[in-house]
């Protein structure tokens, strides 16, 4: 098992209680933070699953306050399933400001995020009431 510190994201072997990185108190750090503060901060995570595991649920959650850390994920990831993961929990987000983000990624350098974002404003357009009302089930 590996941990991580997550301020800095160092990784270690055993659980330490200072990161010998940054010197963070872990334990309190991640005491301080609720679930949704953490799992925005997971967006950071050098590992890419962290990052999409992250935004998929912040997205099934519809956390309105994720909306500007996952698009500024879109902007700075060169790995675009992380991009697609947290464009696509834009949409679910739905707010104006988290489409608003999805109109200026329609234009993202990279073609896959690029055309996921086109690909969900136009769906998100031609039936907008499917993705207000949509329940999604695990």
């Amino acid at each position: 098992m590996r941990y991580f510190c997550p301020r800095c994201w160092a990784d270690f072997a055993e659980d330490l209680a200072t990161c010998s990185r940054c010197g963070a108190d872990i334990h309190a750090f991640w005491d301080s933070k609720d679930m949704v503060e953490k799992l925005i901060l997971a967006l950071n995570h050098a590992e890419p699953e962290t990052p999409i595991r992250a935004a998929w649920i912040l997205g099934q959650r519809r956390e309105v306050g994720a909306a500007q850390a996952l698009a500024a994920l879109v902007r700075r990831t060169r790995d675009v399933y992380v991009a697609i993961a947290a464009v696509e929990a834009l949409v679910k987000i739905g707010t104006p400001e988290a489409l608003g983000f999805l109109r200026t990624f329609s234009v993202y350098p990279a073609r896959m995020v690029r055309e996921a974002a086109q690909e969900i404003l136009r769906q998100h357009e031609a039936e907008p009431a499917a993705y207000e009302d949509q329940e999604d089930r695990v």
